[in-house]
């Protein structure tokens, strides 16, 4: 198991009032394989719900209408304070092992409806590579996947940069983000990787995730059953 705060998937939405919070450049299915379908006042939407440990609530939605390949970051409207709101939403981005470039706004930020702009800087880099990919082979039978099962379902996840689609200068057939999620596989050794870690062991054409791996995707909040 790994240290720290667990974030549980919660079986059912909350009853209680929330409010928006925070946006973030990544689908829900980033973050969740358990979606739901739910109305309220606003519109239809696809969400899921979670807790980390006892204390914090929150739930991630997708509106229609909502820019593609984001979510919304909702909190119990009964957290009214700046400190508690901050203090949530860095948790929330730690324990689920979002990139600080993913964030495309947060509660103390000005907000235009319509003028969210995903940051330049916001590029697909090896250390989201590798959670990424046992995300990905952990859905997978056995869950285990090739390294071209890996590549092919980068899209699906992150909205791609103009950096990330230029062309590999080391691998002139392959565009850049195709060599980062490339060398999660190939940079066995690497320290912080998923096979260092335990996460995952490496096959002859990619890798599986392993017990350990599973357990480090339930800590947050990416249920995948064994």
């Amino acid at each position: 198991m790994t240290d720290g705060p667990i974030i549980t998937l919660l079986s059912y939405d909350p009853e209680y009032d929330v409010i928006p919070h925070a946006i973030f450049w990544r689908p829900l299915n980033y973050f969740t394989i358990t979606i739901r379908e739910g109305e309220d006042g606003l519109d239809a939407y696809k969400g899921a719900s979670f807790v980390i440990g006892n204390e914090v609530s929150f739930a991630l939605r997708h509106y229609r209408g909502h820019p593609e390949l984001t979510v919304t970051m909702y909190l119990p409207h009964t957290i009214d304070s700046q400190r508690e709101i901050s203090d949530a939403i860095d948790l929330i981005i730690r324990v689920m092992v979002i990139p600080r470039t993913a964030v495309a706004w947060r509660r103390e930020q000005p907000f235009k409806y319509g003028a969210l702009e995903k940051p330049r800087e916001d590029r697909f880099r090896e250390h989201e590579a590798r959670v990424l990919a046992l995300k990905i082979a952990a859905q997978c039978p056995n869950h285990m996947a090739s390294t071209k099962h890996l590549k092919a379902e980068v899209p699906k996840y992150i909205e791609l940069s103009p950096e990330d689609l230029a062309r590999s200068k080391s691998r002139p057939n392959e565009r850049v983000w195709q060599q980062v999620m490339g060398n999660v596989v190939s940079h066995q050794t690497v320290g912080g990787g998923p096979f260092v870690q335990g996460y995952a062991v490496r096959t002859s054409d990619g890798l599986q995730v392993t017990r350990k791996g599973l357990d480090y995707l339930k800590s947050m909040g990416y249920f995948v059953p064994a």
